[in-house]
């Protein structure tokens, strides 16, 4: 983690050396930065929520889930986190929250359907494996930047598009202050993509620490692995012969060297070799 983590830091650490160059007072870069922190922080796990559509459910009306989180949690000494169901089709599972002991894991309604319960166990303990290794937390941090950033940089390129003539008919100077404006959205914008470059290769190094922990709690690599091939089977990943010919495909479906670094999980080959290997 320690050269994604540096080269973070040194992208962030150039913005807000630059904001201050340019003349904002060290102070309201200072808050803006504990300000953005404190959205992204608070806001991180409702908007998640909201975007698959998930539903907190109890023990009663999901037993089986509930039980097997309780087992996993009792074997990796975690607290239990809350469960919510998305109806969202495409196989997947999420875990999102502030802290240890602030954390939901939302199952989608397609994962269930796919996996038999010992796979669908194998993605529980790599989720709690996540909250065991403080991942959400960590991510949500260190993406609460890169973010804003890109926020910003879809906003002013929206003003270009939408309102081109307002800055022109309704402030003096409004052509240099167009440009101006236009020209840090494309510097945030590339700042942006450049601090997505180590936050992927940070996602991508803490899904393999999760995989390699669900492993040793259930003591069944093969199990995950098999959750992992079920879940990706419809993008042609072959079930047999992993080791030879295997595609480079994962949840970011390219062959590229831009998709292999924008990736936010590693490949399933990969994985499933870690995994079985």
């Amino acid at each position: 983690m320690l050269v994604p983590m540096s080269l973070l830091a040194a992208v962030y650490g150039a913005v807000l050396a630059g904001l201050v160059l340019v003349g904002v007072p060290v102070l309201w870069v200072v808050l803006g930065a504990c300000a953005i922190l404190l959205v992204q922080w608070l806001s991180t796990e409702l908007l998640a929520r909201r975007m698959t559509k998930a539903r907190f459910v109890t023990a009663d009306e999901e037993p089986e889930l509930h039980a097997v989180l309780d087992r996993l949690c009792a074997l990796s000494d975690a607290p239990k986190p809350r469960l919510a169901i998305s109806p969202s089709p495409a196989p997947n599972a999420y875990t999102v929250g502030r802290s240890r002991r602030s954390a939901t894991i939302i199952v989608t309604t397609g994962l269930r359907a796919r996996l038999d319960p010992d796979e669908l166990t194998a993605v529980l303990a790599h989720e709690i494996a996540h909250i065991r290794h403080s991942d959400v937390a960590v991510m949500t941090v260190a993406s609460s930047f890169a973010i804003a950033l890109a926020a910003f940089a879809k906003g002013t390129g929206r003003v270009a598009v939408e309102a081109p003539g307002l800055l022109l008919e309704e402030f003096p100077y409004g052509l240099l202050i167009g440009l101006a404006v236009l020209a840090g959205g494309g510097l945030a914008g590339l700042v942006s993509f450049l601090a997505h470059l180590p936050l992927r290769w940070l996602s991508r190094a803490r899904e393999l620490a999760a995989d390699r922990a669900a492993a040793d709690l259930l003591g069944q690599p093969g199990l995950l692995a098999s959750a992992l091939l079920k879940v990706h089977e419809d993008e042609g990943i072959p079930l047999r012969d992993l080791r030879r010919g295997v595609p480079a495909l994962g949840l970011v479906a390219s062959r590229t060297r831009e998709g292999r670094l924008m990736a936010t999980h590693p490949h399933v080959h990969e994985r499933v070799r870690r995994l079985v290997g």
